[in-house]
């Protein structure tokens, strides 16, 4: 994870809404919509951060079920762990640890990248948190993924790359990110919002016997 994010923690949740030009809500919400479990589930929120998707994963999994928020950026899970007390959330765990080292401990039936995972090395995250999921499991993913087929898509790639040093991002890595998507998930759904700033991207852990390669 970025450095940067060490010193943003006080500040991140009032500066989301200003630098996605107000498209964080949207993408919380998308997000959580996208996720395909049932009540009971266990949902990964892979880069937690200050757990701002904590509320809405576990409205979809209900009390029984079990949201698990990781971060390897202390004082953003300072943050979170704040959150979860003040709500007095039983059923929601935050484990400090690197996205590309994680385990659970038992298989996990979704897991969520929300602004994150672009700011790793998204092939080594992706393999990882695919071996700890169900097969079937869902996996859902927004970021600024560069876009293109619009008169525009130039322009808005080109202020998404000027900001992207700023929050840990980069261009590179976020253009993987679809690849990965294409080549590893089944079920693939893809949705470009503000413009192209931002890409939603949902999809399910192929069957067993059914693996996808890189090709």
């Amino acid at each position: 994870m970025h450095p940067r994010y060490k010193h943003a923690a006080l500040i991140y949740d009032k500066a989301l809404p200003v630098f996605s030009f107000g498209a964080a809500p949207r993408i919380h919400t998308m997000v959580a919509r996208a996720v395909s479990v049932r009540p009971g589930a266990t949902i990964v929120d892979v880069g937690c951060g200050t757990g701002l998707m904590l509320p809405r994963l576990r409205d979809r999994v209900g009390p029984d079920g079990t949201v698990i928020g990781l971060d390897m950026t202390e004082p953003m899970l300072d943050r979170a762990r704040q959150r979860v007390t003040r709500a007095g959330w039983k059923n929601v765990e935050l484990h400090r640890a690197d996205m590309a080292d994680f385990e659970p401990g038992a298989p996990a039936d979704a897991a969520v990248f929300v602004l994150s995972l672009s700011a790793a090395d998204p092939a080594r995250v992706f393999h990882r948190t695919l071996g700890y999921l169900r097969p079937g499991g869902s996996v859902v993913i927004a970021d600024g993924i560069p876009a293109h087929g619009r008169w525009y898509h130039p322009a808005v790639n080109l202020y998404a790359g000027f900001r992207a040093p700023f929050v840990g991002s980069d261009l590179g890595r976020a253009a993987e990110i679809a690849r990965l998507a294409r080549a590893h998930l089944v079920d693939v759904r893809t949705e470009v919002i503000w413009a192209g700033l931002y890409t939603v991207i949902s999809g399910r852990v192929p069957p067993k016997g059914d693996e996808r390669d890189d090709s």
